[in-house]
């Protein structure tokens, strides 16, 4: 295989294993969503096992970009998105990782009945899974409109956030003994606010891989100016 169609090969490869990955993150978050709603301890176990799937796409992931670069030397476009990739799988791990978290909770509410109606919980979990698709979708077919979309969303997640947080204070004035219920509750939220922010960073890497400006990390635009200067 020539120089050129083993660069491919590996570019195509790397495309193939972000799209698996952002897939499971993405699952893992309905799981949890499902599982919230329900109660459900046996679902909320297998999120639990399966971020260990996630934790090994990762070091996957990690070391193909680390042989591209060491292999091929990618310059310019073919650099920032290896660089890219690099940062979007940190936040796809913690996507999984919160994911999980909401799960732990899930194991502990069970068979508690909920103080209030899940109302904004759902809602925030579903703009959430859908910016976690729609940023990957938007990362890996370049495609900057749909990458601000996301970024817009966040500030949805951030107001149903404020809500529950309110609500759930609130109700403790008149139901002081449902203190760890309304804690956990909040966690639940916490974490889907996490989610969103996370997504949020891997739309702000697919506008920086089209026009390679991102003005929260300098580090990747040395190395490619650096490279590019060469």
């Amino acid at each position: 295989m020539s120089a050129r169609l083993s660069f491919t090969h590996d570019m195509e490869e790397l495309h193939a294993d972000l799209i698996q990955m952002g897939a499971l993150a993405e699952q893992a978050i309905g799981d949890a969503l499902i599982a919230i709603k329900t109660q459900d301890v046996t679902l909320a176990r297998q999120i639990i096992d399966g971020d260990d799937k996630v934790d090994a796409m990762e070091k996957r992931i990690e070391q193909r970009c680390l042989t591209i670069l060491a292999r091929h030397q990618p310059l310019a476009g073919d650099l920032r998105m290896v660089g890219a990739a690099l940062k979007i799988i940190t936040d796809l791990e913690r996507i999984s990782d919160s994911a999980t978290d909401i799960a732990e909770l899930v194991t502990q509410l069970a068979g508690q009945r909920y103080i209030k109606p899940l109302v904004d919980i759902p809602r925030m979990a579903e703009t959430a899974i859908r910016m976690v698709h729609d940023a990957i979708d938007a990362f890996t077919r370049r495609e900057v409109e749909l990458a601000r979309d996301v970024c817009l969303r966040d500030d949805v997640v951030d107001d149903a956030f404020s809500r529950v947080m309110f609500d759930l204070i609130r109700l403790l004035r008149s139901m002081p003994e449902a203190a760890n219920q309304a804690v956990d509750l909040l966690l639940v939220a916490k974490y889907l606010e996490r989610i969103a922010d996370h997504a949020t960073n891997i739309a702000e890497w697919a506008i920086y891989l089209v026009n390679g400006q991102h003005p929260q990390d300098k580090d990747i635009h040395h190395m490619v100016e650096q490279t590019e200067g060469n």
